[in-house]
């Protein structure tokens, strides 16, 4: 089993110079838990989540604050060939929730989640 198998393959992402309330909109609208942050050059460069995005919410209230502010750095990556197994150890070992999978272009070409690995050991399980 590979990480494209099981992988999101239309990435959403957000620009670190963004307000973090754009990458909370995105998060609420599309029921996600997790937003690479990229560059100018569209290269991963952090990572946020709904729970960085809650704090910061109560820590900034209404004042216009840039995604890269609230961004974990540095980011654990993937690749789409790379085996499912090593991308699960990595989340496990590193104790995070997904892992933006990086093209031959160097950018975001899809994400690897804990719902993913889910969908996985239940493929696994059921055949």
């Amino acid at each position: 089993m590979l990480v494209s198998d099981y992988m999101s393959s239309t990435p959403v992402t957000v620009q670190q110079e963004d307000n973090y309330d754009l990458a909370f909109e995105i998060m609420e609208e599309r029921n996600m838990h997790h937003l690479p942050v990229v560059d100018k050059q569209n290269q991963v460069v952090g990572i946020v989540t709904r729970r960085d995005l809650q704090l910061a919410a109560r820590y900034f209230k209404e004042a216009p604050v840039e995604i890269a502010e609230v961004m974990h750095t540095p980011v654990f990556t993937t690749s789409a060939s790379a085996p499912l197994a090593s991308a699960a150890k990595q989340m496990n070992d590193n104790r995070i929730g997904c892992l933006p999978v990086i093209g031959d272009d160097a950018h975001v070409a899809g994400m690897l989640t804990e719902t993913d690995l889910f969908r996985a050991l239940t493929d696994l399980l059921n055949s």
